[in-house]
């Protein structure tokens, strides 16, 4: 079976015009496409052109105070919304462009006939809860709107999905999307990050299993820092496919933070490329076997040379060209303990109780 992946892409992303000093600058988005056209993907893949959400678009997830806030500080030529969160005088259009985009991919995996889609926009969204910072963390992460939380809401709204699937492997928790699906089990949360009490925004630990309808649908793995791919591997396999393959969501949207890798400097992990390949044959995996229609990844972080490798990689595995290949990172024993640990912890408090999984 051959899948079919499309791209969107949009120069409109680079007026987000944070400082050359930022992490999250333009720069970010120009080494990924140099990256793919130097390797030849932009010859092969279809690229598509950005498209705008609307303000309604956005207040599916956002309050609409929340909105009129941002808007009314970035016209007014505030610099900065918090003190890690930077603007521009067009970085409120842009933000919209991010989220229709988004949108524009979930449109194309289900009206258009492609199986994939990698959405490469910015600025990144997933600590962008209803009304801001998420979950008392202390900023937006460099968020304005979050992307993958208005296509789910687009997908569950306007196409009547039942069951939508989000798996967040950026190396910090994605604390507004769990805020804003924390009582919802339309939408199935998974996230793999680095451990709250080593790392912004200081949330996602195991006991955070969701509220209400929600209960049990929301999965946090907070991994110890410096976890290589062996124990990342082993998360993949005992814990993320096997509750996508009992919730059978009937699109999986990812969002695609690279901060997890090895070099990343704002971040303490170890992956190296093999973790995010690993997660491309997962999704592979679950499109074949039907567990989930469609796919859609989302750029979120991702600060040194895994991003554009990464990003390079996922799309190549999909398209057949040369992969970027690294030696696999292997934790040390300690660390490969308390990565198991928490694995084990996973199976104890939310599989074992909501889903029915033993562990294996």
């Amino acid at each position: 079976m051959t899948l079919s992946l499309c791209i969107i892409y949009d120069d409109v992303f680079l007026r987000h015009n944070t400082d050359p000093y930022h992490p999250e600058r333009p720069q970010r988005l120009m080494e990924i496409t140099k990256e793919l056209r130097e390797r030849n993907v932009l010859t092969k893949v279809k690229v598509e052109r950005a498209v705008k959400a609307s303000i309604d678009d956005v207040v599916r997830v956002h309050d609409e105070s929340y909105v009129k806030y941002v808007e009314k500080a970035i016209t007014s030529g505030k610099r900065y919304l918090d003190p890690d969160t930077q603007v521009s005088k067009e970085s409120f259009e842009v933000a919209l462009y991010a989220a229709g985009s988004t949108m524009l991919g979930c449109r194309k995996v289900l009206e258009e006939g492609h199986d994939l889609c990698f959405v490469l926009e910015r600025p990144p969204g997933h600590h962008a809860g209803k009304a801001g910072a998420a979950l008392g963390a202390p900023t937006l992460g460099f968020c304005i709107f979050n992307n993958v939380a208005i296509a789910a809401k687009l997908l569950i709204d306007k196409y009547g999905l039942r069951r939508v699937a989000i798996f967040d492997f950026d190396c910090h928790h994605g604390n507004g999307t769990q805020e804003i699906f924390y009582d919802d089990k339309s939408v199935l949360y998974i996230s793999t990050h680095q451990d709250g009490r080593t790392a912004y925004p200081g949330t996602g630990f195991i006991n955070e299993v969701g509220e209400g309808e929600g209960e049990g649908y929301n999965i946090n793995v907070p991994l110890p820092p410096f976890t290589g791919d062996d124990v990342y591997e082993e998360v993949l396999t005992r814990i993320v496919e096997r509750v996508l393959r009992e919730y059978k969501p009937e699109v999986l949207l990812l969002s695609a933070g690279f901060d997890a890798h090895k070099d990343d400097p704002l971040t303490s992990m170890g992956l190296s490329l093999n973790s995010y390949l690993k997660i491309a044959e997962m999704v592979e995996r679950l499109i074949e076997s039907g567990v989930t229609r469609k796919a859609v990844f989302v750029l979120e972080g991702g600060y040194g040379p895994g991003l554009s490798r990464g990003v390079y990689d996922i799309i190549a595995y999909f398209t057949g060209l040369p992969l970027i290949e690294e030696d696999k990172t292997i934790s040390t024993d300690k660390v490969k303990r308390d990565g198991l640990k928490v694995i084990e912890e996973v199976y104890e408090r939310v599989l074992k109780p909501y889903w029915g999984v033993e562990a294996c």
